[in-house]
């Protein structure tokens, strides 16, 4: 069986000089805009002229020109070998190798023994050594990707099984952003494994392929959106006064998991409504893919103004005046203060208590009313202490739920130095009189 060259016919000679007259800028461009639909359309559409035109000899039997999906072969008598250049626009193959098709003695182009379709032979096109270089990429994909399932599922595991002491927001973030972080994974996984592995399944196009590529990019978008909630949450907590944790997470849900299903089911609708996107499981690069990148790149800018904005505020606060640490200061001063405040809760003047310390001792007056102005004394004291007694437990009362209310605010927002010592302190007071320091007028 000879050999027919298609480029020698002159009937193809424009759509030929097309093929291997292609620039080195000319195949980058196709690949990195998305432009093989496009490349593939101008091809048919002067392949269709080129039939249109073919006039049928009668002297010599001939197989007719047609367009396999890829590339244009022209006429070829009957029992030759049409070859072609292979396209440069297909991911793996070699435009310096030949593709051919088989033209049988009836005249009628070969058709596979299993399929009983038309089939042209892109067998040698495939580039062996890129193919090995791609399949070792993807297998070094699959090993990350399964390292990193096994590690996810492991955290994941941990907070659950914590739940019930980490009840927090934070933690519940971290939750949704794993559990969205394990099925992208999974369903990377059984891309690379069940579809992109298996050229027949790409071949058949069946729905089955196409919803796992929808249901993949959902939860792609998806982890993109929590890390998203991430940094709000964050900035949130260091920016806002006073916060509600329990109506926040219903919007953390929202951008987390409903935002993404709605990005991705336009995305879907778009890519579905064009024709020439929708082959192989929709493994080529669409026009339409920016319905998913763009979200995820304005999610990733607010990001790192919330990273900036947080740096700023934390710096503020490091360089602001009055900041000086309760914890930091004398030790003599602290003392004195808790030594006066001890003996305000005894019952002493501070004066008094000083004149002793320092070794004077006051007087004790001897009435001359004796005995009756001694019992009008323990009767006034008895009284004194008494009142004393409610007043200083309505006080201790209003201290306790004073400082309940400032440690929830202290635990939700970053509150000075100065604050959070002055929490201290009422603290220090509060647990130390359940050991009875705050005594004497009791």
């Amino acid at each position: 069986m000879e050999i027919s060259d298609s480029s020698s016919n002159v009937m193809n000679a424009d759509i030929i000089h097309h093929t291997h007259n292609h620039t080195e800028e000319e195949e980058n461009s196709v690949y990195s805009t998305g432009m093989v639909p496009d490349m593939m359309w101008k091809i048919r559409e002067d392949c269709e002229r080129l039939m249109a035109n073919y006039n049928e000899s009668s002297e010599e039997l001939y197989c007719p020109p047609t367009f396999d999906g890829w590339s244009c072969w022209n006429a070829t008598p009957a029992g030759r070998i049409s070859v072609a250049p292979c396209p440069y626009f297909i991911t793996g193959f070699d435009p310096q190798r030949m593709a051919h098709k088989v033209c049988t003695e009836e005249g009628t182009w070969f058709r596979h023994p299993q399929s009983n379709l038309i089939w042209s032979n892109y067998t040698t096109c495939v580039d062996v050594e890129d193919l090995e270089m791609r399949q070792a990429i993807v297998n070094v994909y699959i090993a990350g990707y399964s390292v990193s399932l096994i590690a996810l599922v492991v955290s994941l595991a941990i907070l659950i099984g914590f739940r019930q002491s980490l009840k927090c927001t934070r933690i519940y973030i971290h939750r949704n952003l794993f559990a969205s972080f394990i099925i992208n994974n999974a369903m990377w996984l059984l891309w690379y494994k069940g579809v992109a592995d298996q050229p027949e399944v790409l071949l058949d196009n069946r729905i089955g392929c196409k919803i796992l590529h929808v249901l993949l990019h959902y939860f792609l978008v998806s982890n993109y959106f929590w890390m998203f909630c991430e940094g709000l949450y964050l900035h949130t907590v260091l920016v806002v006064a006073f916060l509600s944790e329990n109506s926040i997470m219903k919007w953390f849900h929202l951008i987390g998991w409903a935002l993404p299903a709605a990005v991705t089911a336009t995305y879907a609708g778009v890519r579905a409504s064009i024709p020439e996107e929708t082959n192989h499981c929709w493994m080529e690069e669409s026009r339409s893919t920016w319905i998913l990148s763009g979200p995820v790149c304005l999610s990733m800018l607010t990001n790192a103004f919330f990273l900036v904005n947080i740096v700023r505020v934390l710096v503020t606060k490091l360089k602001a005046p009055n900041t000086t640490s309760y914890n930091a200061a004398p030790h003599g001063h602290r003392s004195s203060e808790a030594h006066r405040a001890e003996m305000l809760a005894d019952g002493q003047r501070p004066d008094e208590a000083d004149g002793r310390t320092n070794g004077h001792v006051p007087a004790l007056s001897n009435s001359s009313g004796g005995g009756t102005s001694s019992h009008r004394t323990s009767t006034s004291l008895n009284g004194l202490r008494k009142a004393v007694r409610a007043k200083r437990a309505e006080a201790v009362s209003t201290l306790r739920r004073t400082f309940v209310s400032i440690y929830t605010i202290q635990s939700s927002v970053n509150v000075e130095e100065k604050q959070r010592n002055d929490v201290c302190l009422i603290a220090h007071f509060l647990c130390h009189d359940d050991v009875n320091v705050l005594k004497g007028i009791l």
